[in-house]
């Protein structure tokens, strides 16, 4: 699997291994993975750390945006962080930046999860 995680305060951290996300066979066992990881979870708080990306192909956001809805079934709030600059520009233009809650790394991805509302 080129997944890792980890959990650690509640909050369940998923890192894609791999540089280069291209292959259509590794996007579809990518995907069956991170689904099962999100169904198996006790943890309501995910971040999708893509540190390590360099290339994804277009259809994996595809698949991200599957993700993002099975997460929304499953009452799991996604925050994906540490998205290349150049991947993120692709995210500004097909504006899936407004789909998805994306913070720098992982650090301020945990913050934003710790932070509470007035009511909260």
């Amino acid at each position: 699997m080129s997944l890792s995680s980890y959990s650690k305060d509640g909050i369940l951290t998923v890192v894609f291994e791999d540089a280069r996300i291209l292959d259509e066979v590794k996007l579809e066992q990518l995907s069956r993975d991170l689904l099962e990881l999100l169904n198996k979870t006790t943890e309501e708080r995910v971040i999708l750390d893509f540190r390590n990306v360099k290339f994804m192909s277009s259809a994996m956001l595809g698949k991200l945006i599957q993700v993002n809805k099975k997460a929304g079934e499953f009452k799991v709030k996604l925050k994906f962080c540490s998205i290349d600059p150049e991947i993120r520009q692709v995210f500004k233009i097909t504006k899936l930046e407004k789909v998805f809650e994306i913070e720098a790394d992982e650090t301020a991805a945990r913050a934003a999860f710790m932070k509470r509302g007035w009511f909260g």
